[in-house]
């Protein structure tokens, strides 16, 4: 805290000058809610400044500076005179625009162009850049919009899993109104956590992000919920095949307190329950196995937006979310005698489970201290568990039962503070700089073996796997941006230290990025980030967002490390409606953590260390994309052109190897159209080089080590038990990725309360997109020669939905 002070009378010092500070809050003339992202922009300057995630800007101008030029994406540009600032302080209200208005007028985006701003990988979605899109089941997803952009890979079809830059989805930092949660998905990954209803923005920041964000090495993810509205009472809501979800929101206090309470649930169990009921009914009539699942989720989202004053607000924003999923199946046996079969009423039942789910909540107090420093007081809160239970009870109703049971449970807990102050110190610098403290618990696992078929060496009732582990995690920054005629830097030092029992890992973490214009629309950009990553994700490689992907502390196993630098261009058009960028990137990794080969989180052990090994990675990639937008059509198109390693001493012989989600070529692209007053159109298309796999070589008669008296003697195995030899570790490729996603949208009424139906459909083109593959073998009927067969089984198909929303 000393350092931050430190530094913060230092920018004062820097700061004096005879320059006057505009500063205030950018906000929706409608609901009152903060707009992120907005840019306050000085023409005759060339000069500007963008709002902050509380919507605050710091604008130091000459004294006699007049015209100011405020923008957002989908509000009516504003302009406004910087001399009717009282105190210096010039609050400003946006308007939404209508059908047919300009949303961007000639160089009114300002500061929001890409060759104005020195951050790299840096992509923004609004919570209606999402809606709009065509969606899985009718669900607007924020995690499938951002696998629209560039060097972003998403995992398998379907799936909400993000690999940034070669990254595992680990290496995101993903952020829910500052809080970091651990898992953000629903059904085993297919759906994202985030309500998109009650998101305002996303924004993805790759490679090297500002020295504030920390503790990852691909990314961070920074998802903002809606204030609420805080001057009248709305709810709104839909109804699709998959779930249904309700929004309310308004003011407690009007213009000065609002409350926005969001909730969705699937109802998938609901309706597919009497169907079940009925199939199990008839087997058990005809004396056949009955199957019993089940699959739910939900989450509830709630944010308490409080100003006490003009320069005072207060938030409370907490998050719920839960997946549940059951089985049971019964089988009974069958006893034929004299060619009479019947049931003996002994039946073999087996059953189990899946719970997982977050719980995350902030407390935000934040304070404009003057017209130069804008401050933020956080404190955080992030628990995610799972729960994993499976049991059998063979011969049940029989003279002889045996009964077992296995039960493994894992998670992690976080408690934060921080402070974050900004500062606009003169001279051309933007200041950010703040301190934060994290306390971890992990609890890597506990598998409990219950009964009497437990595993064998293990007796029975006993429990394994390490017990709770405390980590403690601090962190000092500081990021200047400073603008000197057309060069821009952005200078940032992240410094943490991480504590795990005996051990400590400092880390220095220097972050750099550069941009110089070379013409008026174009300019020359480059970054430099050295990252450190204390927490570390063991997956299973399923690539489903199994729940039971364990978060495990750096131990004694040490930390992952990496950097990355990258260069490219930046520019935008004469209007500021179309934007693009190239930036090619090289990025390194050390102490990557892998299960070894045959090792799972179920395995029995004292220690989850026991289980994996340590490597390293390196990713390469050339990224491109453009971005258009008018009132009527927002489109994109995206290109990367990346690859993927990594190696293992324990894993392929210490060989490099292809990522599993290594991809050569990867383009999407995007338009979003409002066709009239009653009709919004949505196309969004992708194609990728299809997933690394590894397949067998050759099969051979294998021998093994009796057990028997004569040392070392050996026998042949019969064919039928012949062992596989594998090629090279994913050295082969599946068929190319493609898939066509087209939505319309017919309006019953739009406005700020609308009605409307939605058409969605996943797959257009109803393409064969493999979701898990398996080895299988065939026989030529010709020959007899039996072969093994790589067999993809796609999981979607081509999916229509529809679903209904509604306002009032």
């Amino acid at each position: 805290m000393r350092l931050v002070a430190g530094l913060a009378v230092l920018a004062f010092a820097v700061g004096a000058s005879a320059q006057s500070v505009v500063s205030g809050t950018v906000t929706d003339a409608e609901t009152g809610g903060v707009l992120i992202g907005a840019a306050v922009y000085a023409p005759a300057l060339d000069r500007g400044a963008v709002t902050n995630a509380y919507g605050h800007y710091s604008l130091p101008l000459p004294a006699d500076t007049v015209g100011l030029v405020v923008s957002y994406v989908g509000y009516q540009a504003r302009e406004v005179r910087a001399d009717s600032a009282v105190g210096g302080r010039l609050d400003v209200a946006l308007h939404p625009v209508d059908l047919g208005e300009v949303v961007v007028e000639a160089d009114a985006a300002g500061s929001r162009r890409p060759e104005s701003t020195p951050q790299m990988g840096e992509a923004a979605l609004s919570g209606t850049d999402i809606q709009a899109l065509p969606a899985l089941f009718g669900e607007a997803d924020v995690l499938k919009a951002v696998q629209l952009l560039p060097g972003v890979r998403a995992g398998q079809e379907g799936t909400a899993g993000l690999h940034v830059r070669g990254g595992s989805p680990d290496q995101t930092l993903v952020l829910l109104d500052g809080t970091p949660l651990y898992n953000a998905s629903h059904l085993f990954g297919f759906l994202s956590t985030f309500n998109a209803d009650a998101v305002s923005r996303v924004e993805l920041t790759k490679g090297a992000y500002p020295a504030r964000f920390g503790g990852r090495l691909a990314s961070v993810l920074d998802v903002r919920l809606r204030d609420g509205d805080l001057e009248r009472h709305r709810v709104q809501g839909q109804v699709g095949l998959l779930s249904t979800k309700l929004l309310a929101e308004g003011p407690i206090v009007p213009g000065r307190a609002s409350l926005l309470v969001s909730g969705r649930r699937t109802h998938i169990d609901l309706l597919a329950g009497p169907f079940i009921d009925r199939a199990n009914e008839r087997a058990a009539a005809r004396d056949e196995a009955q199957i019993d699942p089940s699959l739910s989720f939900y989450d509830v989202n709630a944010k308490l937006n409080w100003r006490p004053s003009d320069r005072d607000r207060l938030y409370l924003s907490v998050y719920r979310g839960g997946d549940t999923f059951s089985f049971s199946a019964i089988d009974p046996e069958i006893d034929c005698a004299a060619g009479d079969c019947a049931a003996t009423g002994v039946e073999n039942a087996t059953g189990g489970g899946l719970d997982w789910g977050s719980l995350v909540g902030s407390l935000r107090y934040t304070r404009v201290l003057s017209p130069r420093l804008f401050g933020a007081l956080t404190l955080t809160a992030s628990d995610y568990g799972f729960d994993v239970e499976v049991t059998s009870d063979e011969g049940r109703n029989g003279p002889s039962p045996v009964t077992a049971a296995a039960r493994y449970r894992s998670g992690i807990r976080d408690l934060g503070a921080r402070l974050d102050l900004d500062l606009a110190a003169g001279h051309g610098h933007a200041l950010r700089l703040g301190a934060a403290v994290t306390h971890h618990r992990f609890t890597p696992g506990a598998l409990s073996v219950l009964g009497e078929d437990a595993a064998e060496g293990v007796p029975a009732d006993t429990t394994l796997g390490g017990g709770p582990t405390d980590g403690l995690e601090a962190v000092l920054y500081v990021d200047d941006t400073w603008r000197a005629g057309p060069l821009t830097l952005g200078l940032g030092l992240h410094l943490a230290t991480y504590v795990a029992g005996q051990n400590v890992y400092p880390s220095v973490e220097p972050r750099l990025s550069a941009s110089v214009k070379l013409w008026p629309r174009l300019a020359l950009k480059a970054s430099a980030a050295v990252t450190q990553q204390p927490v570390h994700l063991l997956t299973t490689g399923a690539g489903i967002g199994l729940p039971a992907d364990l978060w495990v502390p750096a131990d004694s196993v040490g930390p992952e490390r990496g950097w990355q630098v990258a260069a490219g261009l930046a520019g935008s058009s004469p209007s500021g409606r179309t934007a693009w960028s190239v930036e090619g990137y090289v990025r390194a990794m050390d102490g990557l953590v892998a299960y070894r080969d045959g090792a799972a989180f179920s395995t029995p052990t004292d220690d989850w260390q026991e289980l994996v090994v340590t490597g390293e990675g390196r990713s390469r990639g050339l990224e491109a994309f453009v971005e258009h937008r008018t009132d009527r059509v927002t489109a994109w198109f995206a290109y990367t052109l990346a690859r993927t390693d990594r190696r293992f001493d324990a894993i392929a012989d210490g060989a490099w190897f292809p990522y599993r989600y290594d991809r050569r070529h990867d383009v999407s692209a995007v338009v979003l159209a409002r066709l009239s007053r009653r009709f919004d159109a949505s196309v969004s298309a992708v194609y990728g080089t299809g997933d690394a796999v590894t397949l067998p070589a050759a099969s051979y008669d294998a021998t093994f080590l009796s057990s028997g008296s004569i040392p070392y003697w050996t026998q042949s195995v019969p064919q039928a038990a012949s062992e596989v030899a594998y090629g090279p570790r994913n050295g082969h490729r599946l068929p190319a990725y493609a898939r066509l996603d087209l939505g319309l949208t017919f309006y019953l009424h739009r406005g700020s309360r609308p009605h409307s139906v939605s058409l969605d459909v996943y797959n257009a083109l109803n393409r064969k997109n493999p979701f898990v593959t398996l080895l299988d073998e065939r026989t030529d009927a010709e020959t007899g020669e039996a072969r093994q067969q790589l067999v993809g089984i796609s999981l979607f198909p081509v999916l229509p939905s529809l679903s209904y929303r509604f306002a009032f």
